[in-house]
């Protein structure tokens, strides 16, 4: 059978035979159809960016779906019959945008834009599937499976929710018209696809066998086809890929989606039947009918519950039997399916063949082991509200997309309703141990009592303290957090579902769930009509580019059809050494070319090639060639065919070891732990003028800890590099922020002259210092596979490879003691801090970064501080520079023994903070006006009576202050080229700084077109190169976007400096082209090249404060982040859209950091276990402030920078240590309550819900009503 589908309108006739047969429709549109609009990096579901829209006819209503889709999970073997829908489908530069690229440019939604089209895809699937009627809430609700590092989210809903019915989003008059969204154009003619388009020559690979059965009785002739012993699976939507990862022993596919029985489904007065192959959206509008009907009131219920499952395009594919079958087969998973339906006592109706069926339980139906067992569907029975209280729960790590820390389903059936009594009882629980589900001796107790009774409550806790053992199942949550939070929810059920005169009034706000309003911002900047385009708020120059998917990517480039693809080889014993690699399984697999190690590179062996910024300039291995020095450390790289086969044949050489090492030290406390000296470098200068204070009357003495993990850079684009051989050497295409080190690294190792490895840099997928030197070993590993090969290599490394291998940002540990005076005045202040290094000390921030950021603002001198710091070098990744490396954790450390001296001398913290601030500082005057206009006093009586009044509810505010110091001269070269074309005046630059989101090639436009007098719109910014841009320094530290604009604006200055003469002589009536082509007939150079050097611009501080609020369910330990106020000094900004957009993108990366971000290690191999999407959360779209109010700080030049500008990208980033301050004032009144000691509460990052919860002092004794 050969499948047949649309894509963008054109009708494509593929051969299974001629494909693997799990190829994915993302590969298929990426690799055979070159439509590069749609992107991967999780390949599980879990980013978004490979999101597009599949339109399939119903099986048995033959009605006409539309959803959006994650393509990186469909199986294009699945896609019979469907129409395909891809960025480039809805709109391009030819015909015009689509109204969704549109607003999402304008709106200033896109920075480095790798997320942007999946982005635009998720709208229009929501868009499309609701006829174009969409709320705000529905857009805000519909975004969990779409990350975004960058923007910090917000102006991407604003863009999204302007398309809503109710909505209240301003929208730019060009933007406006909506008329024409849904035809899809053809993206190579602009005109409504007709099919006509060539389409591509196909490879050939497969041993595997399909079915498409379109009946039941089709279904189990094609099972009937699968030898015993052979693996097969039924695939609908292949969502359980994105959790377990498909087994290659799997032989068998059979497509279920058209078979119209297990599409079922009816609401009957004794029943709710809903078919095993209804997705998880379908169940969810099945639900919404039938919660209408009495006694399926519930179905509201598990309509918000089946809300939270993934996100909308998982549950636009993934089905009912699905996710049961995943539980059956992982006992482990935590399936919201499961423990909802089972606390309903929903029964699953089975098929052994097509003419038989029965019922089973579902917990029967786990342990059924009956062969070829196809779920025919589910039947619920009804539950009337008068006899029947139902709820379920369930509490994540973040707002949506994310598996539960403990799920649960209640459901109790009254004896007497009246009285409360209690006639049966089902208490699910999910996550507590791979068997458990029942608390059995809990539902027992309940039978024949009071639900409500004292004497009730207190006897089922003690029983549910005793059936409900948890057990570690890393990297899960606490056993003990995973037990209190179980009970914390049938409490809360309690709470939820008891008269209002049975419930002390301060426990009320405990029995639900917090609920999150629609989210808004406010911007607030200055421009200077003068200076325009400069101060401009202007769309981003590649925006719609962006959004429209034709922006190009490494990996978006197409190369011929030899190309290998490739993957690391990694060791998996840290401190042995490695004795022999074995490659005969590699080898056995189908397209597998070629392996090479560390005995196959000719130069050096070390993709960290410099000691321009690493001290002392470590040898970083680009293959391990002997003592491996942490868990996943690459030994070699497998080239093959297709990538898919490049990292399957990766996990099967096998590797000898030999002379372990005695003891690995993982982590920092471990080294610190067992007092390993030589493990520890400290370099910082001995303060000889400090010396303790005497102790004075009133003096409060205090100390503290401060540990802060380390952060996954998490950028949307992988680590990607693509190598082309030329006649003269190497053509490299590399998600670089150093264009110079990667040419350095990769020609040292093949021994080449530099000027044979040649780069170029269109953009690249976010950065935050990831690419600084880390994607330098992928760019190596890629350029030797090229040139033992010659023949072209691309080398895009998988999410769990990037988080096991690449060094993340330092962890960070504070060892702090304070003396005060009673007023808070600072008399005494040491910090010993240490930061983790990993296994080199290359890129080492101690001295370098941390330590002039320590002071922050405040009036600390050598008299009175003292700081001493460490790196510590552990069996890990080489740490590396993350977003605001070291300034981050130094203004954390500071800002946080500021806010113990506070509660120490039992003071509000902003008082404490006036009282410490340095003379003369910029923050004395800022800080009185900023606490006035956030009305910081009014709000923090109001929390603390919101407090008095509410036992488990509480809130907190949390302020926080920052110096961050900007250091230049450190820069040795940014060049710039400018060039003025004759034919029509319009002006092209090329420049050593790389665009990585930050809105650099934007800026760099707006300089030249103010310094040139030409209009925006006439300039053109091409890729970098290692040409016209050789030996340009990094695009770090947030400095790039000013340094490149000095070389910019000395190159247009020299420009007009040409065409002085030409504009004398012509008058001022002649036109800007008429200038540039008198100047070219007299052979006047139009091409300028100049370079930012050492000395052109100074160093200076950029000043922040911060006022964040939140409120924490502290039964569950998850808050909301109720408003957040920044205000940012960003002198005259260049171009304040770019700004406010850099702002809000680091401080919600620096929530991650400090709340949901969690990297959990197995201590005993250094084994990262968080390494995907399905256990590593960055925050999500609503995740971030309810109300975000952002001011760059007006009529503040700066009167050293550039255009009297400030930088913004990194700073903002360590301002978010506030919400840490904000849940330590939320706790402190919580732990008042629970009648603990008044103490301070260690909070470091991440500070997830558990540590909340498990730091309130929560205990089963507090849960009573009364």
């Amino acid at each position: 059978m050969s499948i047949k589908f649309n894509v963008n309108g054109f009708p494509y006739e593929v051969q299974p035979a001629d494909y693997a047969a799990d190829i994915t429709l993302n590969t298929f549109l990426r690799e055979h159809l070159h439509l590069t609009a749609t992107k991967y990096m999780c390949l599980e579901g879990g980013c978004g960016s490979c999101v597009c829209l599949i339109r399939r006819r119903h099986p048995i209503t033959e009605e006409v779906h539309s959803r959006a889709t994650n393509s990186c999970l469909t199986l294009l073997n699945t896609c019979n019959d469907v129409d395909i829908i891809t960025d480039e489908g809805l709109g391009n530069k030819s015909n015009g945008y689509h109204p969704i690229q549109k607003r999402l440019a304008k709106l200033n939604g896109t920075q480095c834009g790798y997320c942007s089209p999946g982005f635009v895809m998720n709208m229009y699937g929501l868009l499309e599937s609701q006829g174009g009627r969409v709320s705000m809430a529905e857009v805000e609700d519909g975004f969990g499976g779409n990350i975004c590092r960058c923007t910090g989210y917000r102006p991407i809903l604003d863009a999204m929710k302007s398309f809503a019915v109710d909505s209240s989003i301003e929208v730019p008059a060009e933007c406006v018209d909506i008329e024409d969204s849904f035809e899809v154009l053809c993206p190579r003619t602009g005109q409504c696809c007709s099919g006509s388009c060539a389409r591509p020559s196909l490879p050939a690979q497969n041993n595997c066998h399909w079915y498409w059965p379109k009946t039941l009785a089709e279904l189990f002739e094609a099972l009937a086809q699968v030898p015993t012993g052979e693996d097969y699976i039924l695939v609908a939507g292949n969502t359980a890929h994105g959790v377990y990862r498909r087994p290659k022993s799997i032989r068998h596919y059979v497509d279920v989606n058209m078979v119209p029985e297990l599409k079922q489904h009816s609401l009957e007065s004794e029943h709710l039947l809903l078919g095993a192959n209804l997705t998880l959206t379908e169940t969810m509008q099945l639900f919404r009918q039938a919660q209408q009907r009495a006694g399926f009131e519930y179905c509201a219920q598990l309509w918000q519950h089946f809300n939270l499952i993934a996100n909308v395009p998982v549950r636009n594919s993934g089905t009912l039997a699905g996710n049961i079958s995943i539980k059956k087969q992982h006992p482990e998973f935590p399936s919201d399916v499961f423990i909802t339906f089972e606390a309903l006592d929903a029964h699953v109706l089975v098929h052994e063949n097509a003419s038989s069926q029965r019922l089973m339980t579902l917990l029967s139906y786990l342990q059924d082991t009956t062969p070829k067992l196809v779920i025919g569907g589910f039947i619920l029975r009804p539950y009337p509200k008068a006899k029947y209280l139902f709820n379920s729960y369930k509490i994540l790590p973040r707002a949506q997309n994310v598996h539960a820390y403990v799920n649960a389903g209640f459901l109790i059936e009254w004896q007497n309703a009246q009285e409360h009594i209690v006639g049966s009882a089902r208490l699910c629980f999910g996550n507590i141990r791979p068997d458990y589900v029942h608390a059995d001796n809990a539902e027992q107790l309940l039978v024949g009592r009071d639900l409500y009774d004292s004497s009730t409550v207190v006897q089922v806790f003690e029983q549910l303290l005793t059936t409900l053992q948890a057990v570690e199942m890393p990297p899960e949550a606490s056993p003990e957090y995973r037990q209190k939070l179980a009970c914390s929810l049938f409490y809360k059920f309690l709470l939820g579902s008891a008269p209002e005169e049975l419930i002390r009034k301060r426990f009320h706000s405990g029995g639900s769930l917090l609920e999150r309003p629609l989210s808004s911002g406010s911007q607030s900047f200055e421009t200077i009509p003068n200076k325009y385009p400069v101060t401009k708020p202007v769309q981003k120059l590649e925006g719609l580019s962006q959004c429209s998917g034709e922006a190009t990517y490494t990996n978006d480039l197409l190369t011929t059809s030899n190309t290998v693809y490739c993957a690391f080889v990694t060791a998996k014993r840290v401190g042995a050494t490695i004795e022999q690699i074995d490659t005969t399984l590699a080898f056995q697999c189908k397209g597998v070319v070629a392996f090479y190690g560390s005995k196959d590179i000719p130069g050096d062996n070390n993709f960290n090639n410099t000691t321009l910024l690493t001290v002392p300039g470590d040898v970083e291995e680009v293959f391990c060639g002997g003592r491996v020095k942490y868990y996943d450390q690459p030994l070699g790289v497998i080239a093959a065919l297709t990538h898919d086969v490049a990292v399957y044949a990766a996990t099967l050489v096998q590797v000898t070891y030999a002379n372990d090492q005695v003891r690995i030290y993982t982590s920092m406390n471990a080294v610190l732990t067992a007092k390993v000296k030589d493990r520890l470098v400290t370099s910082t200068k001995p303060n000889n003028e400090f010396c303790k204070a005497a102790l004075e009357a009133g003096d409060v003495l205090g100390r503290g800890i401060l540990e802060l993990a380390p952060q996954y850079h998490f950028t949307l684009e992988p680590q990607t590099t693509v190598v082309v051989p030329n006649e003269q050497g190497l053509q490299v295409f590399s998600a670089t922020q150093w264009m110079d080190v990667t040419q350095a690294s990769i020609s040292r190792m093949l021994k080449l002259d530099a000027n044979a490895v040649q780069l170029q840099v269109r953009r690249v997928g976010g950065a935050y210092g990831a690419k600084v030197t880390r994607g330098n070993q992928v760019a190596c590993a890629c350029s030797l596979v090229a040139f033992k090969l010659n023949r072209p290599a691309r080398f895009v490394q998988t999410i769990e490879s990037m988080m096991s291998s690449n060094g993340k940002r330092y962890a960070c540990r504070s060892d702090y003691e304070f003396q005060a005076r009673a007023n808070g005045s600072i008399r005494m202040l040491t910090n010993n801090y240490y930061e983790d290094a990993g296994c080199s000390l290359n890129e080492n921030v101690v001295d370098f970064l941390t330590q002039p950021a320590l002071k922050n603002v405040y009036n600390l001198t050598d008299s009175n501080y003292k700081a001493k710091g460490t790196a510590v070098k552990t069996d890990a990744p080489s740490s590396t520079w993350c977003r605001a490396p070291g300034s981050a954790e130094a203004i954390a450390m500071t800002e946080t023994a500021l806010e113990n001296i506070a509660f120490a001398c039992k003071l509000d913290p902003a008082d404490v903070r006036l009282v410490n601030l340095r003379p003369g500082s910029k923050m004395v005057q800022l800080l009185p006006r900023f606490l006035t206009s956030t009305e910081y006093r009014k709000r923090r009586e109001q929390i603390n009576l919101f407090n008095a009044q509410n036992r488990w509810r509480k809130r907190g505010l949390g302020l926080a202050l920052m110096e961050f110091p900007l250091t230049v001269d450190i820069a040795l070269a940014y060049p710039a080229t400018v060039a003025i074309y004759h034919t029509d005046g319009s002006v092209v630059i090329s420049h050593g700084g790389i665009e990585i989101g930050q809105g650099i090639n934007t800026k760099v436009a707006q300089v030249a077109a103010f310094v040139l007098g030409v209009p925006l719109e006439r300039i053109r910014i091409e890729s970098s190169n290692t040409i016209i841009a050789a030996n340009s320094f990094v695009t770090a530290n947030s400095m790039a976007s000013e340094l490149v604009g000095i070389a910019v604006r000395k190159s247009c200055d020299k420009l007009n400096e040409r065409l002085k003469p030409v504009k004398r002589r012509l008058g001022s009536q002649a036109t800007w082209q008429q200038v540039v082509e008198a100047a070219f007939t007299q052979s006047i150079s139009l091409i300028a090249t100049e370079s930012f050097k050492m000395g052109d611009q100074s160093n200076y501080s950029i000043y922040g404060i911060s006022l964040s609020e939140l409120e924490v369910d502290i039964l569950t330990g998850n808050h909301l982040i109720s408003r957040v106020d920044i205000l940012e000094d960003a002198g005259e900004s260049l171009s304040p859209n770019v700004d406010v957009g850099q702002v809000e993108g680091a401080f919600v990366m620096g929530l991650g950091y400090y709340l949901t971000e969690h990297l959990v290690y197995d201590r005993q191999t250094g084994r990262l276990l968080t390494n995907r999407t399905w256990n590593y959360h960055p925050p999500g779209a609503k995740d971030i402030p309810i109300d975000f109010r952002i001011e760059l700080l007006q009529k503040s030049p700066n009167p050293v920078g550039f255009l009297r500008s400030k930088a913004t990208g990194e700073p903002a980033l360590c301002l978010a240590v506030g919400v840490l301050f904000a849940l330590q004032h939320a706790i402190q009144a919580a732990r008042q309550d629970a009648g603990l000691p008044r103490e301070w509460v260690r909070l470091g990052a991440p500070t997830t819900p558990e540590t909340v919860m498990l730091s309130a002092g929560n205990e089963v004794q507090h849960f009573t009503l009364q």
